[in-house]
């Protein structure tokens, strides 16, 4: 039996609990990004919006650069083998939470869209010299217009 919603707590393994509490800290993340605006994402508001203490999110990052680093691997892996869009009851169903983390990621600091940067093929041109930062505000652009947010 694999780790199912329907499985019980208590049967889980702890990789599938430790797997468990970084998305939930994931989906925190973007909740404050998109309530308090992408800079504006601290390690104090994640934990507060995850339930957890902030002990408990510094176990599993850091700091918050891994944070972010690991939010934007997380969900460009999601994107990547199909699984994004199929979560639902998140509360996120109408943005695309790997924009967010991109954009949270550029807020903080544009190098941490390394991370990301492989996956996407995005090539700018510009003043020789400059390549580097404008293929980050190239794929930060990209991000910001696929982000769809709908009024309920």
């Amino acid at each position: 039996m694999n780790g199912s919603a329907s499985q019980p707590a208590n049967n889980r393994t702890a990789l599938e609990r430790r797997l468990e509490q970084k998305e939930r800290l994931f989906h925190a993340a973007v909740c404050v990004a998109l309530e308090n605006g992408f800079g504006k994402v601290t390690l104090d508001a994640v934990a507060r919006q995850a339930g957890i203490s902030k002990g408990g999110l510094l176990h599993h990052f850091s700091t918050k650069g891994d944070l972010i680093r690991a939010m934007l691997k997380h969900y460009a892996d999601a994107a990547g083998d199909g699984s994004l869009r199929e979560r639902g009851g998140d509360g996120l169903t109408d943005v695309d939470p790997l924009a967010v983390a991109a954009l949270v990621a550029a807020a903080e600091d544009t190098a941490l869209l390394e991370t990301i940067n492989s996956r996407f093929d995005i090539r700018c041109k510009g003043p020789a010299g400059s390549g580097q930062r404008t293929t980050q505000l190239a794929l930060t652009c990209g991000f910001a217009n696929r982000l769809v947010l709908r009024e309920r």
